[in-house]
C-alpha cells in the first residue's frame, strides 16, 4: 500500500526487534510533541522497554487508528497500512510504540534518526475489529 509506505508525509508501520507494533509518524503541525505528555528523546533517555503512558491510547478499527493523548485529545485520526501480522503483533502486545520526530516521509527519516532527533512513546492498544 503506498499510502502506508512513508510517502507523501503518512504515517507507517513497523514492527521492532522484540515484535512489538512500531508506527513511524512524520512532523505534522496538527500532531504537537509535548515532553509533558510523556514522550522520550536522547535526553531524557528513550526506554524503548517503558510501559504505556498512562492517558494515552490507541484504538485500530481494521485500517483506522486513532490515538488520544492525555485529556482524550485526539492526536491522530487516520488509515494505517498495516498487515494482519502487524495488527496481530499490536494485539498481543497491547502496546503500541510511537515514533516522530522532524521528517516528513520515509526518505527524511534517518538522517533525523542519525542525528538524535527522534521522539518515542509508548500507549495503550487494543483492536476494535477482527483482523
Amino acid at each position: 500500500m503506498i499510502s502506508g509506505s512513508g510517502l507523501r508525509g503518512r504515517p507507517w508501520p513497523e514492527l521492532m526487534p522484540d515484535g512489538r507494533a512500531a508506527l513511524v509518524l512524520p512532523a505534522a503541525p496538527d500532531r504537537p510533541v509535548f515532553a509533558g505528555d510523556g514522550w522520550a528523546d536522547r535526553t531524557t533517555g528513550l526506554g524503548l522497554a517503558a510501559g504505556p503512558r498512562p492517558g494515552w491510547s490507541a484504538v485500530l478499527d481494521d485500517y483506522r487508528l486513532t490515538l488520544h493523548r492525555p485529556g482524550a485529545t485526539v492526536w491522530f485520526d487516520g488509515e494505517v497500512g498495516a498487515d494482519r501480522h502487524w495488527r496481530r503483533r499490536l494485539r498481543d502486545h497491547r502496546t503500541l510504540l510511537l515514533v516522530t520526530g522532524p521528517f516528513t516521509g520515509v526518505f527524511d527519516f534517518r538522517p533525523a534518526a542519525e542525528a538524535g532527533r527522534l521522539f518515542l512513546l509508548t500507549v495503550s492498544a487494543r483492536l476494535a475489529g477482527d483482523l
